[in-house]
């Protein structure tokens, strides 16, 4: 089945802005037809913002962890998750109940940026330690929420959350295998 990006409307600063529900290489691909790239959590937030939608949107972040490690965010070229065969991938593994797996080197070199990045404001970073295990509601003040949203945090959290955002923790099992996701924001109603 062929997907279709349709558009919905127009945001200052950002241009037409385009939508499509399927997976998430189906959705890179229908993007990709309409001359757009993986949307950032920051993006999403100016869409919500101007009124245009609320809907869910997969966004250019994505967790790495293994076994014992601290999970990482990381996000545009960084994530492994743009390139359309890795996103298929992990198309599959859901389609089993699974996460996307991948050698840990990949957590290894990620972990190497977020280490290297550690001093930057986290707004600035490629790659970004989350700051607890398991799931935990976000506040504007966390560094994950900045890294992903940008001068977005806080009109977005006063404009569109009751407090917080839920974060669920990603597990791994293998310290010798990375599980990789994608990060997705859900409407403000229901949580992101």
């Amino acid at each position: 089945m062929a997907y279709e990006a349709r558009r919905i409307g127009r945001v200052e600063g950002l241009g037409e802005i385009y939508q499509v529900a399927a997976p998430l290489d189906e959705q890179l691909a229908a993007f990709a037809d309409v001359g757009i790239d993986f949307v950032e959590p920051d993006e999403v937030a100016q869409v919500r913002l101007a009124g245009v939608s609320d809907d869910y949107s997969r966004t250019n972040v994505a967790p790495i962890a293994v076994k014992g490690g601290r999970t990482i965010l990381v996000r545009g070229a960084l994530n492994p998750l743009r390139n359309p065969l890795m996103a298929a991938v992990a198309v599959m593994a859901h389609r089993k109940g699974n996460y996307f797996k991948m050698n840990s080197e990949i957590y290894e070199a990620a972990e190497a940026v977020a280490k290297e990045q550690d001093g930057m404001a986290p707004e600035d970073r490629d790659a970004i330690f989350v700051s607890q295990k398991g799931d935990f509601n976000l506040t504007p003040k966390h560094d994950e929420s900045r890294f992903m949203l940008g001068k977005q945090n806080v009109p977005y959290f006063e404009q569109k959350t009751t407090g917080g955002i839920p974060f669920y923790g990603l597990s791994a099992k293998s310290k010798d295998v990375a599980v990789v996701n994608y990060t997705w924001f859900y409407d403000p109603q229901g949580g992101s």
